[in-house]
């Protein structure tokens, strides 16, 4: 990644690699694609993908909005910004956003490689016939990777609606401390 990148943002906003190995998110999609095995093992699976991801990522992409615009200037205020290095609450739920829907564009684009070279690579006999244990084992690894990036932005889904109710719970305290702050006034 570049020195000063957007993605170097986002990956250090999101946690980095501790985040994504302590995420039960992630430990939950490694399970599932395990149990998914029928599925991804056999040719038209990336047919999953792209009849789900693309409906997914409108709705994550509306969701995003709406969650920019959750709140009044002050609460917005309240909860951005940060001191010392640490990332904001505002930008943790950004960057779980972020993560969601860079996970959905990005087993799309595994979805639609898969479709193009999958039954390409399947038909390739010579390589079979030389290497046809591993070659298959290979092609067996790349499906299940690609699966499992599209059951991790499923999984994902969950850790950005955990995160935009936890924000809306703290608007809500914030909002019930303001009414309490009027009465008294």
């Amino acid at each position: 990644m570049l020195k000063n990148s957007i993605l170097k943002d986002y990956w250090h906003m999101y946690g980095g690699w501790r985040a994504l190995c302590k995420s039960c998110y992630f430990r939950m999609s490694v399970v599932m694609t395990i149990i998914l095995y029928p599925t991804w093992s056999h040719v038209g699976w990336w047919n999953d993908i792209l009849s789900l991801m693309p409906n997914l990522l409108g709705f994550s992409l509306g969701g995003f909005a709406m969650w920019i615009a959750i709140g009044d200037d002050n609460f917005r205020e309240l909860i951005s910004g940060s001191e010392e290095n640490k990332t904001s609450p505002f930008m943790e739920v950004n960057a779980a956003f972020v993560h969601f829907i860079f996970l959905q564009i990005l087993s799309i684009l595994i979805g639609l490689i898969a479709k193009s070279y999958c039954v390409v690579l399947l038909g390739e006999f010579f390589l079979l016939k030389q290497y046809s244990l591993i070659y298959i084992i290979c092609l067996k690894a790349v499906s299940g990777l690609g699966y499992f990036i599209f059951v991790y932005a499923i999984f994902s889904a969950l850790a950005a609606v955990f995160a935009i109710f936890r924000v809306s719970k703290w608007y809500d305290q914030y909002s019930g401390h303001i009414r309490k702050s009027k009465k008294r006034n």
